[in-house]
């Protein structure tokens, strides 16, 4: 018998809404390998539903690693490349502080809340 207690991974939730013309998503959960698949078909739908004008609200993850932080770069990359806007809702403490550690929170905009993110986003409705 083992001394090692059961084990259970959390649950990952993907939410969206709009705002205007502009998508909010939030992530409730785990953003890492075991979620990569999912949150990758989650952003492209995001993409085809609102198109390059998004917020990502990070505040209720629970883990951030290296390729959910990674692939949080190549959809801001592709929310620039087609003329739009991507900004994180996010925190220096807790999961989403690999975005400070590693740099990457002096490139992709952070907000702290959702209200100041749609705040600071592009006016693109005359477009």
């Amino acid at each position: 018998m083992s001394d090692l207690p059961d084990l259970s991974t959390a649950e990952t939730t993907f939410v969206t809404e709009s705002s205007g013309s502009i998508g909010v998503l939030t992530v409730r959960g785990t953003l890492d390998f075991t979620t990569h698949e999912q949150a990758t078909e989650f952003f492209d739908k995001a993409f085809a539903q609102f198109g390059p004008y998004l917020v990502v609200n990070l505040l209720e993850l629970d883990f951030l690693d290296s390729r959910a932080t990674g692939l949080l770069v190549t959809r801001w990359k592709r929310a620039l490349d087609e003329g739009g806007w991507l900004g994180l809702v996010a925190v220096e403490h807790g999961a989403a502080r690999a975005l400070w550690i590693t740099g990457l929170a002096f490139h992709i905009p952070v907000f702290p809340t959702i209200v100041d993110a749609l705040a600071a986003a592009p006016s693109h409705d005359a477009e």
